[in-house]
Order: C-alpha cells, then sequence, then structure tokens
C-alpha cells in the first residue's frame, strides 16, 4: 500500500519493502472490521515520488479519499471488507489489503496485496520518520498515497487534465496520389508538444500548447518532376491558447485560438504565411473513458500573399480504459482546405491504437502506438496511411 516515506494516522510511517532484512518474523494478523476501520479512518499517506514531487492521499471516515499527486487529485473510495480486508477503489479498479502486526515490536506493520501477495512493512514511531533503507516495491497499483498507472493513464486522457507531460510524436507516413511517384514517397517526422496546464479554478485550466515539427526526411514533389528528398529541417511551428472547463457530468468544453508561424526552415515544408484562427473542443470523460472532437479554423494574416489560406482542421479522439494502464485509443488530425480544389480538399483519416501507462522511479511515462487510414486525402498529393508512436513523460508543473 505504501511506496515511499508514509504518514499514516497515529503519526509518521516509513514503508520498506519485505526484501529489506527484518528484526522479527513473530506476524500476526490484525483484524477486526471495528479496528481497520479506525486504523484507516482519517489517515494521511505522505509519499515521495520523486525528489521533487510528494504525493498525499488523505482518507476522511465516510469512505472517501483524495490522492493528490504531479498537481491532480485523484478520487477514491475505501471499505472494510469482512474483518480482515482494507479495499480502496478508484474509478477504474479496486485494490485490497490484508494487514498484520509485528508481536515483537508493536510499532511494526506489513500490508498484503490479496491479489498480488505483495507485502509493504511499514512503521510508526512516535510521529517521526525513520527511513529503513532502499524502498522499491512496484508502484503500478498504486497505494495510499500514490495514484496507480491505470489513474494516471486515465488522468492524461482527459482534455482538461491538470497534469504536465512533455509529448514527443514520432510519425511515418506513406503517401499516395496523381503525382507520378508518388506511390513511393515517404515522410519521418517528430513533434515535440508540451502540455502545461495552469489551473485558474478546480474546474478550469488555461492551456498553451506549442507545437514543433522536425523532420528528419520528407519527399516533396520536385519542379523538374518526381520527389526531393528533404533532410533534417524544421516545419511550421503551431501553438494554442485556450481555456477549458469541466461541467457536470464530466462534460469538458474548450475554446481560444489557435495560430501557426512561417518557421520552416525550408518554403516546401511550410506556408510561408502567418495563419490565426479560434478553436473550440468538447468531450465526454466517463470511467470507462473518453470521448471528443477538437475544431479549429485558420486564415492567412500576412507573408506570402501569392496565394490564399483558409483552413479547417482538427481532432477526434477517443480512448477506452482497460485497466493496469493498458487504453486503446485514436487521436487523428484531420482538415478541409477550403481554397483548394475539389478532389484536393480533404484530408481526413481513421485511427486505432493502444497506449501503456507505466511507472518508473516514481515518474509516469505513457508509451502509445496508433495506425491512420487515410479514407479522404487529396487527389494529387497527401497521405495514404500514417504511424505514430508516442512518448508522454509526466512532468512536474513549474509553478
Amino acid at each position: 500500500m505504501f511506496t515511499k516515506y508514509g504518514l499514516f494516522n497515529l503519526g509518521l510511517l516509513v514503508a520498506f519493502s519485505a526484501a529489506q532484512s527484518v528484526q522479527a518474523d513473530n506476524w500476526q494478523p490484525f483484524t477486526g472490521a471495528g479496528e481497520l476501520r479506525a486504523f484507516v479512518s482519517g489517515a494521511t499517506a505522505e509519499i515521495t515520488l520523486t525528489p521533487e514531487v510528494t504525493a498525499i492521499g488523505i482518507y476522511h471516515a465516510d469512505g472517501t479519499a483524495q490522492v493528490k499527486a504531479w498537481n491532480e487529485t485523484f478520487q477514491r473510495t475505501w471499505e472494510v471488507k469482512g474483518d480482515d480486508q482494507v479495499c480502496y477503489s478508484s474509478a477504474i479498479a479496486t485494490h485490497c489489503f490484508r494487514f498484520e502486526k509485528n508481536l515483537d515490536s508493536p510499532n511494526e506493520y506489513r500490508s498484503i496485496n490479496v491479489a498480488t501477495a505483495e507485502v509493504v512493512e511499514f512503521r510508526i514511531v512516535n510521529a517521526v520518520a525513520e527511513p529503513e533503507g532502499a524502498i522499491s516495491p512496484s508502484d503500478e497499483d498504486g497505494g495510499l498515497g500514490s495514484p496507480s498507472a491505470a489513474e494516471i493513464a486515465a488522468a492524461l486522457s482527459d482534455p482538461n487534465t491538470n497534469m504536465g507531460s512533455m509529448n514527443f510524436q514520432f510519425d511515418y507516413t506513406e503517401f499516395q496520389g496523381d503525382l507520378p511517384g508518388a506511390g513511393s514517397a515517404s515522410a519521418t517526422r517528430m513533434l515535440f508538444q508540451p502540455s502545461l496546464p495552469y489551473s485558474l479554478t478546480e474546474t478550469t485550466n488555461l492551456f498553451i500548447r506549442p507545437a514543433v515539427p522536425v523532420i528528419f526526411n520528407q519527399d516533396v514533389p520536385s519542379a523538374r518532376g518526381g520527389f526531393d528528398s528533404e533532410g533534417v529541417e524544421l516545419g511550421d511551428i503551431s501553438t494554442d491558447a485556450s481555456l477549458a472547463k469541466t461541467l457536470p457530468g464530466g462534460f469538458v468544453v474548450l475554446g481560444g485560438l489557435a495560430a501557426t508561424f512561417p518557421t520552416a526552415t525550408d518554403d516546401r515544408l511550410g506556408l510561408d504565411q502567418w495563419l490565426l484562427g479560434p478553436e473550440a473542443a468538447l468531450a465526454i470523460v466517463r470511467p470507462w473513458g473518453v470521448l471528443g472532437v477538437l475544431v479549429s479554423h485558420q486564415w492567412d494574416v500576412a507573408g506570402e500573399d501569392d496565394y490564399d489560406t483558409s483552413i479547417t482542421g482538427g481532432q477526434y479522439f477517443y480512448t477506452i480504459n482497460l485497466g493496469e494502464g493498458w487504453q486503446i485509443n485514436g487521436s487523428p488530425t484531420f482538415a478541409y482546405n477550403h481554397e483548394a480544389r475539389g478532389g484536393d480538399k480533404w484530408t481526413l483519416p481513421l485511427a486505432v491504437g493502444g497506449s501503456k501507462t507505466i511507472i518508473i522511479g516514481g515518474r509516469p511515462w505513457k508509451f502509445g502506438l496508433q495506425y491512420w487510414h487515410y479514407v479522404k486525402t487529396p487527389d494529387t498529393f497527401g497521405p495514404d496511411y500514417q504511424i505514430r508512436f508516442t512518448i508522454s513523460p509526466v512532468v512536474k508543473l513549474p509553478w
């Protein structure tokens, strides 16, 4: 139940794994529904996740609880089951534990995960924490004071999450089209998009999310015919500034502005224009997952004036929580170019993928893989299919 230094009920606790040396092994089950209820009721567990981040779990007498970590609050409930188990539940999973006390050392206890048999020992020492060496129990199921991988995965899928993350998206794209040789063209890119929400109220966040494309290789049509292969270049950087609010019933609404800047280091990889326009999103967040859509429209407001740009773009996204940090998800982007000729207006993919959130050294990491198949793509030259691999470490917010 405890993964790092803990504070619990009568005073400060120190949790240490069963792998550590134990002074005595005369353990007795801690039983009795009333005693267990009193033991957990009003408990506070402080867990050091990383040197910079501490998680706090607060367990109330009415059976509710909150775990606060990585700037997010995870809601839980807890109850005594029978006369020898304490179970805590998130919206995704329930974990039950038995307790034992050391008869030779009255201040020592240990918890046993009923499902995994993992043992974690802790000590109450006159409200003073005394570390007992290295601590290395599994973090995947969480604990009284730390969120589980499943809870973190669900929070990261919420478009109004309070958690900060650094998102690295690696894309491989194959193209098609009427241009000669279009079927053999491809591109490899990385998109870096940090998400660092600024909390305005308990339900409202300000998001400013720059998206920086780094192009490792891309085939582009040549004026001489065929395609030229471009090396490492920077694409047009885009960003949005938006407010997101969570409404009763799990609905999330978002509104703001989106912009694109002419930062491409090769003119053929960008528009050479400044774009600006509104964006809006609507999503529903449930224990089973998330479903939503984001739509923006941008016009050219400065830069190259030999042509006009008017693009409606966006992203639909869905997530299905499977438990233990596993999810089925998709988040493809689409676009409608109002200035293109009829057959070149739409770019629309269908997507399916999966992700896994794991905790490494106390820090959550989310890894994802998606496949996009384009059901609508420009006739002249456009994407055929795309594979996206994502790495997203959670980070402490700077404020």
